[in-house]
């Protein structure tokens, strides 16, 4: 009678585990898409008010900071996503092997 009733709770935890770990995933995509609309409101803001000149100055000693960051993990997590844009916006060209030009 005993193994029933467990095999129930069992079948219960494991689906309050499972809308837990999707409000959580739900929760983060929300936070996130919040904070890059913010982000977005806030440099157009700041170019807006102080000119693209200052805040690229802004941005490029934020990023000098959080690349010196004490913690690894920051740097790292920094350092790819600056990686991650770069390639985004200027992506690498691709090696293009040209023959050489053979002189007369």
């Amino acid at each position: 009678m005993e193994q029933p009733h467990n095999q129930r709770l069992n079948a219960r935890l494991e689906q309050s585990f499972k809308e837990a770990d999707k409000a959580r995933e739900e929760l983060t995509d929300s936070m996130a898409n919040s904070v890059a609309t913010n982000c977005d409101l806030l440099h157009h803001g700041l170019v807006s008010a102080r000119g693209l000149e200052v805040t690229t100055e802004m941005y490029r000693h934020m990023l000098g900071q959080l690349l010196r960051h004490p913690s690894g993990e920051v740097r790292a997590h920094v350092l790819h996503t600056f990686n991650t844009s770069m390639e985004q916006f200027w992506p690498r060209k691709q090696n293009i092997h040209h023959e050489p030009v053979a002189k007369s």
